[in-house]
């Protein structure tokens, strides 16, 4: 068959099959096949590195801390979400504030200007009088973002304080007080120590995770 018969029944031009001819002259179908694979391979990898490089220059300006908008205005949100490990619902996402914030800060409010308690027997008792079962976090956010100060409780002052003793032998007076620390995988653990006033001599050490 000519070569023109043969475009034409194809639907392709002669300049294509010339074309293609010395491209894929000597080659059976075989070769044919794993030389497109290797061009597809070949695509998809410089596709990668164009990316990996965008990833890189965001990288870049967010540890230098340069505002350069207009070189950042080529990253799409998927390429930056992808960098920094966020999703793109975490970054689309807006807060919805409820009612309920608002009446737990009006109750938060009200205790603390009539009762002298801490937070958490601010969150017990706002919860029984309302009857709701509020997360003690949500309530512990809203106090902190309402700033309240609790006024600290007046402590008795002596006019004569009494000197401290003296001991003169071993257990005669015992001192005791707490020691807080932390492991490496985060875990907190407390100590309760009694030592011996006299030859500082430790006579007990308990230790527990509160």
């Amino acid at each position: 068959m000519q070569v023109p018969e043969l475009c034409r029944e194809h639907g392709m031009s002669s300049a294509t099959f010339y074309k293609w001819r010395a491209k894929f002259v000597g080659m059976d179908a075989s070769l044919t096949c794993l030389m497109k694979s290797i061009e597809d391979e070949n695509r998809r990898l410089k596709k990668m590195f164009a990316e990996l490089s965008m990833q890189n220059e965001v990288l870049k300006e967010a540890l230098e801390k340069i505002d350069r908008p207009s070189q950042r205005r080529g990253v799409s949100i998927v390429l930056a979400c992808r960098t920094f490990g966020v999703s793109k619902t975490c970054n689309r996402y807006s807060p919805k504030l409820s009612d309920e914030n608002e009446q737990i800060a009006d109750l938060l409010v009200g205790l603390t200007a009539a009762e002298d308690l801490g937070v958490w027997a601010m969150f017990s008792v706002s919860a029984q009088r309302a009857g709701h079962g509020w997360n003690h976090k949500r309530v512990y956010r809203i106090y902190r973002e309402l700033n309240l100060r609790i006024k600290p409780r007046k402590q008795m002052k002596r006019d004569k304080p009494d000197s401290l003793m003296v001991p003169t032998g071993p257990n005669m007076t015992l001192s005791m007080d707490f020691m807080a620390d932390r492991l490496r995988d985060g875990w907190t653990f407390m100590l309760f120590n009694v030592l011996d006033d006299f030859n500082r001599e430790g006579l007990g050490i308990e230790v527990d995770s509160s």
